[in-house]
């Protein structure tokens, strides 16, 4: 890509061209969404200006950010930003960026509480507090704990909280379940998206998560259930009666378990995601 004169439509086609060219997934949307964010305009304003000139001052920081997500650095990290269910949240190396099966976990909890639910809800492993934050955005009376093994995660939760305006109703803290094997406290509704790769696993996964996401989100032990394990020994134990313990899973974890919750929880059910993935496992104590 040179600093000529280019018009819309020809600086996507291009960029396009060029981010395919270095295997990135999704090629033409990243292309779309880098000339939306640096000419400030919305991805379909784009299409209206396609055969208009794009700004040339905008060209070379278009081509700068365009070459960077060539080297497989993350769009939502190049772009500063992530929307999960309808909050903005900032995003960088701290923790996991939020995922649309995650947005979907959230709506299915959602579907099982009314609006008026002023209970308290902890994330475990909070990583950006994304679940919390849109849990308690959407259940405007409850109130939210997030906790996470990572302080640099929670400072960048800590920081989406201020962003998210949710005032006073949520905390963050530090938390390892798989070091401190006891937790106070009572809650209505216990949920956690944990590490469940195995090594293999994240071996095998894309430069964008096997470089720039914290390896000690992903990862975890005895094929992927180590953490998964260590949260049965630890929930039962703060959930209140008829309380929910709704947790993200793996790509094949989900007979195992629901054989491990079902030691401890009743009415166990798994959950697909959009995709038709078993994603989630629900259990009520």
């Amino acid at each position: 890509m040179k600093d000529d004169r280019l018009t819309y439509g020809e600086i996507i086609e291009k960029s396009k061209d060029f981010l395919m060219r270095k295997n990135v997934p999704s090629a033409k949307c990243d292309a779309e969404w880098i000339v939306s964010l640096l000419t400030n305009k919305r991805r379909m304003e784009l299409y209206l200006e396609f055969d208009n000139f794009v700004p040339h001052e905008q060209i070379s920081k278009i081509r700068d950010m365009v070459v960077k997500r060539g080297t497989r650095i993350p769009l939502q990290h190049l772009l500063g930003s992530v929307e999960f269910c309808s909050l903005e949240l900032k995003c960088d190396d701290r923790a996991l960026i939020p995922r649309s099966e995650t947005e979907r976990l959230v709506e299915l909890i959602i579907e099982r509480y009314d609006l008026n639910f002023s209970g308290k809800i902890l994330d475990l492993g909070t990583g950006s507090g994304a679940i919390v934050l849109a849990l308690c955005n959407i259940l405007k009376f409850a109130h939210g704990t997030g906790m996470d093994c990572s302080k640099e995660s929670l400072s960048l939760a800590r920081e989406n909280l201020i962003l998210s305006g949710i005032d006073g109703r949520i905390e963050f803290k530090t938390f390892d379940w798989l070091e401190e094997k006891e937790l106070e406290g009572s809650y209505d509704l216990v949920v956690s998206n944990p590490p469940y790769l195995s090594i293999q696993e994240w071996e095998q996964a894309q430069p964008e998560v096997k470089l720039h996401d914290p390896k000690h989100a992903l990862v975890s032990k005895k094929g992927g259930l180590q953490h998964i394990q260590g949260l049965m020994k630890i929930v039962p134990n703060i959930l209140k009666d008829g309380g929910y313990f709704c947790l993200e899973i793996g790509l094949g974890q989900a007979e195992e378990t629901k054989t491990i919750m079902g030691e401890s929880f009743k009415n166990v059910e798994v959950l697909k995601d959009l995709t038709g993935v078993r994603r989630f496992v629900f259990g009520r104590n």
